[in-house]
């Protein structure tokens, strides 16, 4: 019998490989949760009944931080001494690690926000479990549209997966895409970071009255762009006026995009009509810090089910005032 546990807070990533590794043994899953009758009775009669027939069970404890405390601490201490024939694996999957012997560990925590890079793999090994693949850019893009959350990149990739090719490109999410290959993301932070309260305001409405429309991805996406304006306003002096060298300078120094500081630094080609804000008048690091603190306030308010709305206009009063 081989122990497992199966720890993080990506419920996608712990799922894809419970499966990947119950695709290497034959034995009939048992899986005991919150929402069993009575767990502990069901787990005993398990360990305890043999197979007339020699057939093998695989044992998942789902979501052992679910349970109360009484009966996670006794089937920690229960998995701590048990040994049987008839089970192949026993697999607990939980939100951290448990200080006890396991016989294989895995890790299923979600990369950082800033963690790109993890990230895009992460959207590779989703691709991978749906049998096709996922180019760098076509990742990049996807997480850019849907954030950093897991589910709503697990779905997307379903869907993608079934109508694409081999390979997922950029093309594939544009045209097969869900709703917000429809939402300027870029055009709504670029507006809120400017404060430009009014059409921020207006934009914010026509999304809220959309029955589809889920704010998680787009608090991720904020998240993301502030981010970015903050390592941009640590490496500069705030001035009035900065040249495209200098945007080009700080963006390699920054890993920020050019375009992007573009904008942040308030510079305008000749032949563009558009104005650009100087974001280094109107915030300072700490300024930047709170916003960024906020935001991360609101996606937890936002996953455990808050009101979309009050949320959304809150993070534009925080910001535009």
């Amino acid at each position: 019998m081989k122990k497992i546990l199966i720890f993080g807070d990506s419920k996608i990533k712990k799922n894809i490989t419970i499966k990947n590794l119950l695709k290497e043994y034959s034995g009939t899953l048992v899986k005991i949760s919150k929402s069993s009758k009575d767990p502990l009775e069901e787990l005993n009669n398990n360990i305890m009944s043999n197979s007339l027939f020699g057939d093998k069970k695989n044992i998942l404890i789902d979501e052992l931080n679910k349970f109360s405390d009484k009966i996670k601490d006794t089937i920690i201490n229960q998995i701590k001494e048990l040994e049987s024939e008839d089970i192949e694996l026993f697999i607990i999957s939980n939100d951290s690690k448990l200080k006890i012997k396991f016989d294989q560990t895995f890790d299923c925590s979600l990369p950082k926000h800033w963690e790109v890079d993890k990230w895009i793999n992460f959207i590779k090994d989703i691709a991978s479990f749906f049998n096709t693949t996922i180019k760098d850019d076509a990742a990049e893009y996807l997480l850019n549209l849907y954030g950093y959350n897991d589910v709503y990149l697990f779905e997307e990739l379903k869907k993608l997966s079934i109508y694409s090719d081999e390979t997922i490109t950029t093309e594939d999410i544009k045209e097969i895409g869900y709703l917000y290959s429809n939402i300027d993301f870029e055009n709504f932070s670029y507006l809120l970071s400017s404060k430009r309260k009014e059409e921020v305001l207006e934009l914010a409405k026509k999304y809220l009255s959309n029955p589809d429309f889920y704010i998680t991805p787009f608090i991720s996406y904020l998240f993301r762009y502030f981010l970015d304006l903050y390592r941009v306003i640590i490496n500069i002096e705030p001035k009035k006026k900065f040249s495209w060298p200098e945007a080009q300078k700080i963006s390699q120094d920054t890993d920020v995009s050019k375009m992007r500081v573009k904008k942040f630094l308030g510079i305008r080609f000749k032949n563009e009509k558009e104005f650009y804000a100087n974001h280094t008048l109107f915030y300072t690091k700490k300024d930047l810090m709170d916003i960024i603190i906020k935001l991360e306030e609101y996606d937890r308010l936002a996953k455990i089910g808050e009101n979309k709305d009050l949320i959304f206009m809150n993070i534009i009063f925080d910001i535009c005032g």
